[in-house]
Protein backbone atom coordinates (compact mmCIF):
# COMPACT_ATOMS: atom_id res chain seq x y z
CA UNK A 1 0.00 0.00 0.00
CA UNK A 2 1.33 3.43 -1.00
CA UNK A 3 1.50 6.17 1.59
CA UNK A 4 0.47 9.61 0.36
CA UNK A 5 1.11 12.80 2.33
CA UNK A 6 -2.06 14.02 4.04
CA UNK A 7 -2.04 17.30 2.13
CA UNK A 8 -2.19 15.54 -1.23
CA UNK A 9 -5.56 15.00 -2.95
CA UNK A 10 -6.58 11.40 -3.24
CA UNK A 11 -8.29 9.85 -6.22
CA UNK A 12 -8.93 6.19 -5.78
CA UNK A 13 -11.08 3.46 -7.21
CA UNK A 14 -14.61 2.84 -6.17
CA UNK A 15 -15.14 -0.27 -4.17
CA UNK A 16 -17.37 -2.91 -5.68
CA UNK A 17 -20.84 -2.42 -4.25
CA UNK A 18 -23.75 -4.77 -4.34
CA UNK A 19 -26.01 -2.47 -6.36
CA UNK A 20 -27.62 -3.73 -9.54
CA UNK A 21 -25.78 -2.53 -12.63
CA UNK A 22 -27.57 0.01 -14.81
CA UNK A 23 -25.96 -1.47 -17.92
CA UNK A 24 -28.30 -3.14 -20.41
CA UNK A 25 -28.04 -4.34 -24.02
CA UNK A 26 -29.36 -0.90 -24.99
CA UNK A 27 -26.30 0.65 -23.34
CA UNK A 28 -24.05 -1.24 -25.75
CA UNK A 29 -26.30 -0.35 -28.69
CA UNK A 30 -25.86 3.31 -27.75
CA UNK A 31 -22.10 2.77 -27.61
CA UNK A 32 -22.16 1.57 -31.23
CA UNK A 33 -24.38 4.48 -32.29
CA UNK A 34 -22.04 6.90 -30.52
CA UNK A 35 -19.06 5.44 -32.34
CA UNK A 36 -20.75 6.03 -35.72
CA UNK A 37 -21.67 9.63 -34.86
CA UNK A 38 -18.26 10.58 -33.50
CA UNK A 39 -16.50 9.00 -36.48
CA UNK A 40 -18.52 11.04 -38.98
CA UNK A 41 -18.20 14.25 -36.96
CA UNK A 42 -14.45 13.84 -36.67
CA UNK A 43 -14.25 13.30 -40.43
CA UNK A 44 -16.03 16.61 -40.96
CA UNK A 45 -13.80 18.71 -38.73
CA UNK A 46 -10.63 16.94 -39.95
CA UNK A 47 -11.40 17.63 -43.61
CA UNK A 48 -9.33 20.82 -43.36
CA UNK A 49 -6.00 19.13 -42.44
CA UNK A 50 -6.67 16.35 -44.96
CA UNK A 51 -7.42 18.80 -47.79
CA UNK A 52 -4.79 21.35 -46.74
CA UNK A 53 -2.81 21.31 -49.99
CA UNK A 54 -5.76 21.41 -52.45
CA UNK A 55 -7.42 24.20 -50.48
CA UNK A 56 -4.20 26.24 -50.27
CA UNK A 57 -3.66 25.77 -54.01
CA UNK A 58 -7.24 26.70 -54.91
CA UNK A 59 -7.25 29.79 -52.70
CA UNK A 60 -3.66 30.67 -53.67
CA UNK A 61 -2.55 31.08 -50.05
CA UNK A 62 -0.01 29.41 -47.75
CA UNK A 63 -0.82 26.29 -45.76
CA UNK A 64 -0.67 28.36 -42.58
CA UNK A 65 -3.62 30.43 -43.77
CA UNK A 66 -5.75 27.35 -44.40
CA UNK A 67 -4.54 25.71 -41.18
CA UNK A 68 -5.93 28.71 -39.31
CA UNK A 69 -9.40 27.52 -40.36
CA UNK A 70 -8.79 24.36 -38.35
CA UNK A 71 -7.68 26.57 -35.47
CA UNK A 72 -11.03 28.36 -35.70
CA UNK A 73 -12.89 25.04 -35.77
CA UNK A 74 -11.11 23.79 -32.65
CA UNK A 75 -11.75 27.03 -30.77
CA UNK A 76 -15.40 26.79 -31.76
CA UNK A 77 -15.57 23.16 -30.66
CA UNK A 78 -14.04 23.97 -27.29
CA UNK A 79 -16.44 26.82 -26.56
CA UNK A 80 -19.39 24.90 -27.97
CA UNK A 81 -18.67 21.87 -25.84
CA UNK A 82 -18.69 23.99 -22.67
CA UNK A 83 -22.14 25.38 -23.46
CA UNK A 84 -23.60 22.13 -24.74
CA UNK A 85 -22.16 20.19 -21.79
CA UNK A 86 -24.17 22.36 -19.42
CA UNK A 87 -27.30 21.91 -21.56
CA UNK A 88 -26.76 18.14 -21.46
CA UNK A 89 -26.87 18.11 -17.65
CA UNK A 90 -30.20 19.98 -17.74
CA UNK A 91 -32.04 18.75 -20.83
CA UNK A 92 -30.48 15.50 -22.06
CA UNK A 93 -28.67 14.76 -25.31
CA UNK A 94 -31.35 14.07 -27.95
CA UNK A 95 -32.01 17.68 -29.00
CA UNK A 96 -28.28 18.43 -28.91
CA UNK A 97 -27.62 15.48 -31.24
CA UNK A 98 -30.25 16.61 -33.76
CA UNK A 99 -28.93 20.18 -33.85
CA UNK A 100 -25.35 18.91 -34.11
CA UNK A 101 -26.15 16.72 -37.12
CA UNK A 102 -27.99 19.50 -38.94
CA UNK A 103 -25.22 22.00 -38.20
CA UNK A 104 -22.53 19.66 -39.53
CA UNK A 105 -24.39 19.28 -42.82
CA UNK A 106 -25.06 23.00 -43.12
CA UNK A 107 -21.44 23.84 -42.33
CA UNK A 108 -19.95 21.49 -44.92
CA UNK A 109 -22.35 22.65 -47.64
CA UNK A 110 -21.61 26.29 -46.78
CA UNK A 111 -17.85 25.62 -46.85
CA UNK A 112 -18.16 23.87 -50.20
CA UNK A 113 -19.77 26.98 -51.70
CA UNK A 114 -17.48 29.51 -50.01
CA UNK A 115 -16.01 32.30 -52.13
CA UNK A 116 -14.21 34.07 -49.28
CA UNK A 117 -11.95 32.70 -46.55
CA UNK A 118 -14.13 34.33 -43.89
CA UNK A 119 -16.94 32.02 -45.00
CA UNK A 120 -14.71 29.00 -44.37
CA UNK A 121 -13.91 30.30 -40.90
CA UNK A 122 -17.60 30.81 -40.11
CA UNK A 123 -18.63 27.43 -41.49
CA UNK A 124 -15.96 25.50 -39.61
CA UNK A 125 -15.81 27.68 -36.51
CA UNK A 126 -19.53 27.90 -35.74
CA UNK A 127 -21.40 25.11 -37.55
CA UNK A 128 -18.92 22.23 -38.00
CA UNK A 129 -16.74 22.92 -34.98
CA UNK A 130 -18.81 24.91 -32.49
CA UNK A 131 -22.10 23.05 -32.77
CA UNK A 132 -21.17 19.83 -34.60
CA UNK A 133 -17.91 18.76 -32.96
CA UNK A 134 -18.91 20.68 -29.85
CA UNK A 135 -21.84 18.27 -29.48
CA UNK A 136 -20.20 15.10 -30.72
CA UNK A 137 -17.16 14.83 -28.50
CA UNK A 138 -17.42 15.95 -24.87
CA UNK A 139 -21.23 16.00 -24.45
CA UNK A 140 -21.81 12.73 -26.30
CA UNK A 141 -19.04 11.12 -24.23
CA UNK A 142 -20.72 12.27 -21.02
CA UNK A 143 -24.13 11.18 -22.33
CA UNK A 144 -22.89 7.67 -23.09
CA UNK A 145 -21.12 7.40 -19.72
CA UNK A 146 -24.50 7.85 -18.00
CA UNK A 147 -25.56 4.45 -19.37
CA UNK A 148 -22.64 2.61 -17.77
CA UNK A 149 -21.29 1.96 -14.30
CA UNK A 150 -19.12 -1.16 -14.28
CA UNK A 151 -17.69 -0.56 -17.76
CA UNK A 152 -17.61 3.22 -17.72
CA UNK A 153 -13.92 3.47 -18.66
CA UNK A 154 -14.57 1.31 -21.72
CA UNK A 155 -17.65 3.38 -22.62
CA UNK A 156 -15.65 6.61 -22.59
CA UNK A 157 -12.93 4.95 -24.65
CA UNK A 158 -15.53 3.82 -27.21
CA UNK A 159 -16.99 7.33 -27.45
CA UNK A 160 -13.58 8.85 -28.14
CA UNK A 161 -12.70 6.08 -30.62
CA UNK A 162 -14.55 7.96 -33.33
CA UNK A 163 -11.25 9.69 -33.97
CA UNK A 164 -9.71 6.30 -34.72
CA UNK A 165 -12.54 4.95 -36.90
CA UNK A 166 -13.01 8.26 -38.69
CA UNK A 167 -9.28 8.79 -38.97
CA UNK A 168 -8.70 5.30 -40.35
CA UNK A 169 -11.28 5.48 -43.13
CA UNK A 170 -12.18 9.05 -43.97
CA UNK A 171 -8.91 10.90 -44.79
CA UNK A 172 -8.07 8.53 -47.63
CA UNK A 173 -11.69 8.57 -48.83
CA UNK A 174 -11.89 12.37 -48.80
CA UNK A 175 -8.54 12.75 -50.56
CA UNK A 176 -9.48 10.15 -53.17
CA UNK A 177 -12.83 11.85 -53.84
CA UNK A 178 -11.12 15.23 -54.10
CA UNK A 179 -8.76 13.89 -56.76
CA UNK A 180 -11.75 12.83 -58.85
CA UNK A 181 -14.43 15.44 -58.18
CA UNK A 182 -12.75 18.36 -56.44
CA UNK A 183 -12.95 19.43 -52.82
CA UNK A 184 -16.19 21.39 -53.17
CA UNK A 185 -18.29 18.50 -54.45
CA UNK A 186 -16.57 16.17 -51.97
CA UNK A 187 -17.53 18.33 -48.98
CA UNK A 188 -21.10 18.70 -50.24
CA UNK A 189 -21.58 14.98 -50.69
CA UNK A 190 -19.98 14.14 -47.37
CA UNK A 191 -22.02 16.76 -45.54
CA UNK A 192 -25.35 15.47 -46.83
CA UNK A 193 -24.53 11.79 -46.37
CA UNK A 194 -22.97 12.14 -42.93
CA UNK A 195 -25.76 14.43 -41.75
CA UNK A 196 -28.49 11.95 -42.66
CA UNK A 197 -26.71 9.09 -40.89
CA UNK A 198 -26.10 11.17 -37.76
CA UNK A 199 -29.75 12.25 -37.68
CA UNK A 200 -30.90 8.64 -37.76
CA UNK A 201 -28.41 7.73 -35.03
CA UNK A 202 -29.59 10.65 -32.89
CA UNK A 203 -32.98 8.98 -32.52
CA UNK A 204 -31.38 6.41 -30.21
CA UNK A 205 -30.87 9.14 -27.60
CA UNK A 206 -34.60 9.84 -27.19
CA UNK A 207 -34.63 7.32 -24.34
CA UNK A 208 -33.36 8.63 -21.01
CA UNK A 209 -30.64 6.70 -19.14
CA UNK A 210 -31.45 4.63 -16.09
CA UNK A 211 -30.54 6.02 -12.71
CA UNK A 212 -28.93 4.23 -9.81
CA UNK A 213 -29.96 5.91 -6.54
CA UNK A 214 -27.62 3.75 -4.54
CA UNK A 215 -24.56 5.31 -6.15
CA UNK A 216 -23.47 8.42 -4.36
CA UNK A 217 -20.56 10.76 -4.82
CA UNK A 218 -18.68 8.85 -2.17
CA UNK A 219 -19.40 5.61 -3.99
CA UNK A 220 -17.26 6.92 -6.77
CA UNK A 221 -14.39 6.76 -4.33
CA UNK A 222 -13.78 10.53 -4.30
CA UNK A 223 -12.36 11.88 -1.07
CA UNK A 224 -11.12 15.32 -2.02
CA UNK A 225 -11.76 18.87 -0.91
CA UNK A 226 -12.80 21.48 -3.50
CA UNK A 227 -9.28 22.95 -3.41
CA UNK A 228 -7.73 19.54 -4.01
CA UNK A 229 -10.12 18.89 -6.88
CA UNK A 230 -9.15 22.19 -8.48
CA UNK A 231 -5.51 21.20 -8.26
CA UNK A 232 -6.24 17.86 -9.92
CA UNK A 233 -8.22 19.59 -12.67
CA UNK A 234 -5.38 22.01 -13.39
CA UNK A 235 -2.84 19.18 -13.53
CA UNK A 236 -5.04 17.28 -15.97
CA UNK A 237 -5.79 20.45 -17.92
CA UNK A 238 -2.12 21.28 -18.41
CA UNK A 239 -1.37 17.69 -19.32
CA UNK A 240 -4.06 17.33 -21.97
CA UNK A 241 -3.43 20.84 -23.27
CA UNK A 242 0.28 20.36 -23.90
CA UNK A 243 -0.24 16.82 -25.22
CA UNK A 244 -2.88 17.91 -27.71
CA UNK A 245 -0.81 20.91 -28.77
CA UNK A 246 1.90 18.43 -29.72
CA UNK A 247 -0.47 15.91 -31.29
CA UNK A 248 -2.13 18.39 -33.64
CA UNK A 249 1.12 20.03 -34.67
CA UNK A 250 1.65 16.60 -36.22
CA UNK A 251 -1.88 15.44 -37.14
CA UNK A 252 -2.82 18.79 -38.66
CA UNK A 253 0.11 18.67 -41.10
CA UNK A 254 0.90 15.02 -41.66
CA UNK A 255 -0.81 14.85 -45.05
CA UNK A 256 0.90 18.03 -46.26
CA UNK A 257 4.22 16.76 -44.90
CA UNK A 258 3.81 13.50 -46.79
CA UNK A 259 3.13 15.34 -50.04
CA UNK A 260 6.21 17.50 -49.51
CA UNK A 261 8.21 14.31 -49.01
CA UNK A 262 7.14 13.22 -52.49
CA UNK A 263 4.34 10.77 -51.61
CA UNK A 264 1.25 10.61 -53.81
CA UNK A 265 -1.72 12.57 -52.37
CA UNK A 266 -3.67 9.44 -51.43
CA UNK A 267 -0.56 7.86 -49.91
CA UNK A 268 0.10 11.03 -47.92
CA UNK A 269 -3.46 11.00 -46.60
CA UNK A 270 -2.93 7.39 -45.55
CA UNK A 271 -0.34 8.60 -43.04
CA UNK A 272 -3.18 10.20 -41.07
CA UNK A 273 -5.22 7.02 -41.46
CA UNK A 274 -2.37 4.91 -40.07
CA UNK A 275 -1.89 7.22 -37.10
CA UNK A 276 -5.55 7.53 -36.18
CA UNK A 277 -6.15 3.87 -36.95
CA UNK A 278 -3.48 3.03 -34.38
CA UNK A 279 -5.52 4.92 -31.80
CA UNK A 280 -8.13 2.18 -31.97
CA UNK A 281 -5.75 -0.33 -30.40
CA UNK A 282 -5.11 1.82 -27.33
CA UNK A 283 -8.68 3.16 -27.14
CA UNK A 284 -10.30 -0.26 -27.03
CA UNK A 285 -7.67 -1.67 -24.67
CA UNK A 286 -7.79 1.36 -22.38
CA UNK A 287 -10.52 -0.05 -20.13
CA UNK A 288 -8.53 -3.22 -19.47
CA UNK A 289 -5.28 -1.32 -18.94
CA UNK A 290 -6.93 1.14 -16.54
CA UNK A 291 -8.44 -1.69 -14.51
CA UNK A 292 -5.20 -3.65 -14.54
CA UNK A 293 -2.62 -0.94 -13.81
CA UNK A 294 -4.67 2.03 -12.64
CA UNK A 295 -5.99 5.01 -14.55
CA UNK A 296 -3.27 7.52 -13.80
CA UNK A 297 -0.40 5.08 -14.43
CA UNK A 298 -2.07 4.22 -17.75
CA UNK A 299 -2.21 7.93 -18.57
CA UNK A 300 1.52 8.22 -17.82
CA UNK A 301 2.30 5.23 -20.04
CA UNK A 302 0.30 6.58 -22.97
CA UNK A 303 1.83 10.04 -22.61
CA UNK A 304 5.30 8.48 -22.71
CA UNK A 305 4.42 6.54 -25.88
CA UNK A 306 3.11 9.75 -27.44
CA UNK A 307 6.33 11.61 -26.62
CA UNK A 308 8.56 8.79 -27.86
CA UNK A 309 6.65 8.61 -31.15
CA UNK A 310 7.05 12.32 -31.86
CA UNK A 311 10.77 12.21 -31.10
CA UNK A 312 11.04 9.20 -33.42
CA UNK A 313 9.20 11.15 -36.13
CA UNK A 314 11.67 14.03 -35.85
CA UNK A 315 14.69 11.79 -36.50
CA UNK A 316 13.06 9.36 -38.97
CA UNK A 317 14.97 9.18 -42.25
CA UNK A 318 12.91 6.65 -44.21
CA UNK A 319 9.29 5.79 -44.92
CA UNK A 320 9.51 2.67 -42.75
CA UNK A 321 10.76 4.55 -39.69
CA UNK A 322 8.24 7.31 -40.37
CA UNK A 323 5.43 4.75 -40.11
CA UNK A 324 6.83 3.43 -36.81
CA UNK A 325 6.83 6.92 -35.32
CA UNK A 326 3.30 7.56 -36.57
CA UNK A 327 2.02 4.33 -35.01
CA UNK A 328 3.62 5.19 -31.65
CA UNK A 329 2.04 8.65 -31.71
CA UNK A 330 -1.33 7.11 -32.54
CA UNK A 331 -1.09 4.60 -29.69
CA UNK A 332 -0.21 7.31 -27.20
CA UNK A 333 -2.84 9.76 -28.46
CA UNK A 334 -5.46 7.03 -28.47
CA UNK A 335 -4.76 6.11 -24.87
CA UNK A 336 -4.30 9.45 -23.16
CA UNK A 337 -7.44 11.14 -24.49
CA UNK A 338 -10.03 8.87 -22.80
CA UNK A 339 -7.88 8.72 -19.66
CA UNK A 340 -8.49 12.39 -18.97
CA UNK A 341 -12.25 11.98 -19.35
CA UNK A 342 -12.31 8.96 -17.05
CA UNK A 343 -10.27 10.74 -14.36
CA UNK A 344 -12.56 13.77 -14.52
CA UNK A 345 -15.63 11.55 -14.32
CA UNK A 346 -14.14 9.93 -11.23
CA UNK A 347 -13.54 13.27 -9.53
CA UNK A 348 -17.13 14.51 -9.88
CA UNK A 349 -20.64 13.04 -9.55
CA UNK A 350 -22.83 11.99 -12.49
CA UNK A 351 -24.98 15.13 -12.17
CA UNK A 352 -21.95 17.22 -13.20
CA UNK A 353 -20.60 14.82 -15.84
CA UNK A 354 -21.53 16.85 -18.92
CA UNK A 355 -20.02 20.07 -17.62
CA UNK A 356 -16.89 18.56 -16.09
CA UNK A 357 -15.92 16.33 -19.01
CA UNK A 358 -16.55 19.25 -21.37
CA UNK A 359 -14.27 21.42 -19.26
CA UNK A 360 -11.30 19.07 -19.48
CA UNK A 361 -11.77 18.53 -23.20
CA UNK A 362 -12.06 22.30 -23.65
CA UNK A 363 -8.31 22.42 -23.01
CA UNK A 364 -7.87 19.73 -25.66
CA UNK A 365 -9.90 21.54 -28.31
CA UNK A 366 -8.24 24.91 -27.81
CA UNK A 367 -4.69 23.59 -27.86
CA UNK A 368 -5.49 21.30 -30.80
CA UNK A 369 -6.46 24.36 -32.80
CA UNK A 370 -3.39 26.28 -31.65
CA UNK A 371 -1.18 23.32 -32.55
CA UNK A 372 -2.62 23.04 -36.03
CA UNK A 373 -2.35 26.78 -36.68
CA UNK A 374 1.11 27.11 -35.13
CA UNK A 375 2.36 24.15 -37.16
CA UNK A 376 1.30 25.86 -40.38
CA UNK A 377 2.83 29.17 -39.35
CA UNK A 378 6.17 27.52 -38.49
CA UNK A 379 6.15 25.60 -41.75
CA UNK A 380 5.58 28.77 -43.79
CA UNK A 381 8.28 30.54 -41.77
CA UNK A 382 10.93 27.84 -42.22
CA UNK A 383 9.74 26.19 -45.48
CA UNK A 384 9.85 22.73 -43.85
CA UNK A 385 8.39 20.79 -40.94
CA UNK A 386 11.54 20.21 -38.88
CA UNK A 387 10.86 23.07 -36.46
CA UNK A 388 7.15 22.19 -36.32
CA UNK A 389 7.77 18.59 -35.27
CA UNK A 390 10.58 19.61 -32.89
CA UNK A 391 8.17 22.02 -31.21
CA UNK A 392 5.66 19.19 -30.91
CA UNK A 393 8.29 17.05 -29.17
CA UNK A 394 9.02 19.87 -26.72
CA UNK A 395 5.33 20.28 -25.87
CA UNK A 396 4.86 16.53 -25.37
CA UNK A 397 7.92 16.48 -23.10
CA UNK A 398 6.50 19.24 -20.90
CA UNK A 399 3.17 17.40 -20.66
CA UNK A 400 4.85 14.19 -19.52
CA UNK A 401 7.05 15.99 -16.98
CA UNK A 402 4.05 17.75 -15.42
CA UNK A 403 2.11 14.50 -15.15
CA UNK A 404 5.13 12.66 -13.76
CA UNK A 405 5.97 15.21 -11.07
CA UNK A 406 2.32 15.54 -10.02
CA UNK A 407 1.71 11.79 -9.84
CA UNK A 408 1.62 11.91 -6.03
CA UNK A 409 -1.72 13.72 -6.33
CA UNK A 410 -3.30 10.52 -7.62
CA UNK A 411 -3.42 7.02 -6.18
CA UNK A 412 -3.48 4.06 -8.58
CA UNK A 413 -6.81 2.24 -8.52
CA UNK A 414 -7.16 -1.44 -7.82
CA UNK A 415 -9.47 -3.50 -10.05
CA UNK A 416 -12.28 -4.30 -10.36
CA UNK A 417 -13.84 -0.87 -10.87
CA UNK A 418 -17.55 -0.29 -10.39
CA UNK A 419 -19.07 3.14 -10.59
Amino acid sequence: MKLIPSHMPVVESARVHSFASIETPYSWWLALVTLVITSLSFGAVTSIPVLLKPLAHDWNVGVGTIASVHLTAMFGAGLGSLLLGRLLDRHGFFCIAVVGALSTTAGLVLAANATHLITLHLAYGILIGGVGQGAFFSPITAALAQWFDRNQALAIAIATSGQGIGGLCLPTLLRWATEGWGWRLTLTGYGIGAGLIMLLCALAFRKAPSSSPSISHEANGVRTTPAQKRRCVWVLGMGIGLSNLAAFMVIGHLTAYGEEQGFAPVSAAMLVSVMLGATLVSRFSFGYAANRWGRYPTLLLMSALHLFGIVWLVVAQSYFFLIIGIILIGLGFGGYLPAYGVLMRQLFPASEAGRRISEIYFFAFITAGIGSGMGGWLRDLTSNYVVTFSGAATSASLAFLILWYQRAAFVSELPPIAE
